[in-house]
């Protein structure tokens, strides 16, 4: 199902009503790619076998860990995390702390807060901390979200191990982990990007691309994945800093005429505000992006959902815990995103125009 949600000033919108209508029209291609799961996918033919809540103890139940690459203050990884909670009737406070009293399995989580940290070391350190405690917990089963806890977790410690893995929002494509493999599993993460370019080049003066975003392991992915998917050549600008990234988003004005507008939370210093008043200000160029949280700074928002991620991660992990092997669950690809049409940016090209 697709959501289309207009921000703006209702009293304007007959200045800007041709750039939004062209935009809702043209924006019926993207039905294709929501819907259900592939016909021939086994989770879409075999519904999930929910475990019923254990009568015993509660150290009689499952363990699951959830390793996140990221941290919980991070809206996608929040997301993740608290679908997977619901989908197990476990609760979390605003302190971290988990319930599992009323849950199907006791669940622990590790945050490696990569992106607040994204030095290889720290990575790694990060990483070998999850690994031991996962030696010493011995969970019955471990989720992970996002690349790093798939590429630095999983790949050198537990490929190809007894312990079954389900990870989600792997960015594009997992192969390069090797997966999928006996014991591992999961849904990564696609953006509508080729969507996104095409609507915001009806209203592109020319055809060169930018891709603007913070500094980390997962930006650097995404732009090759991007030029490759879509035989483009980006103009790529990975920012450590908001100065940096005020710089380069006032030079892409000239320098490019669609400018991809990646998520900013590996820039330590970002201000919400000024970004906002300086998009407003300078903004001559159409803009788009794919994370909700982001949909302020661009015109055209096709935002993936952390809940889908997060469900299907929860879903699947009680299947295999029912005995269903990761083997035979192959790795799907999400189906669901959310339209944002920034009225108010598109009053401000116009007036610029």
């Amino acid at each position: 199902m697709v959501s289309i949600m207009v921000a703006g000033y209702p009293s304007k919108i007959n200045a800007a009503q041709q750039i939004v209508k062209l935009l809702v029209l043209s924006l019926v291609v993207i039905l294709s790619f929501m819907g259900c799961s592939d016909p021939e996918d086994p989770i879409s033919k075999d519904p999930v076998q929910n475990l019923q809540p254990a009568e015993n103890p509660l150290k009689s139940k499952k363990k699951v860990l959830l390793v996140s690459s990221y941290h919980l203050e991070y809206s996608w990884t929040s997301g993740i995390t608290d679908a997977i909670l619901r989908k197990f009737d476990a609760t979390i406070d605003a302190e971290g702390r988990i319930d599992n009293t009323g849950s199907k399995v006791v669940v622990e989580i590790i945050n490696m807060d990569t992106k607040r940290n994204p030095a290889v070391e720290s990575i790694q350190q990060a990483a070998l901390l999850v690994k031991n405690y996962i030696e010493k917990w011995q969970p019955d089963l471990v989720i992970t979200t996002d690349d790093n806890a798939a590429k630095y977790v999983i790949v050198p410690y537990f490929k190809n191990s007894s312990l079954p893995f389900v990870f989600c929002g792997v960015n594009w494509d997992a192969s390069e982990y090797g997966f999928p493999v006996a014991n591992v599993t999961g849904m990564i993460e696609v953006q509508l990007v080729d969507q996104i370019i095409a609507n915001l080049s009806k209203f592109a003066k020319g055809d060169r691309i930018a891709f603007l975003k913070g500094d980390d392991f997962s930006a650097r992915k995404e732009a090759v994945f991007f030029e490759q998917r879509f035989n483009l050549k980006l103009i790529k600008k990975f920012v450590t800093s908001f100065d940096e990234w005020q710089k380069q988003y006032q030079l892409l004005q000239n320098e490019a005429d669609i400018i991809l507008v990646g998520n900013t939370i590996s820039i330590p210093d970002w201000d919400h505000d000024k970004a906002l008043q300086l998009v407003h200000q300078v903004t001559e160029v159409p803009t788009g992006n794919w994370d909700e949280f982001m949909k302020q700074f661009s015109l055209l928002t096709l935002a993936t959902k952390a809940e889908e991620q997060g469900e299907w991660a929860a879903e699947t992990s009680l299947r295999i815990l029912n005995g269903i092997s990761p083997s035979k669950i192959p790795i799907v690809k999400n189906h669901i995103a959310k339209i944002y049409l920034n009225l108010k940016l598109a009053l401000t090209r116009l007036a610029l125009q």
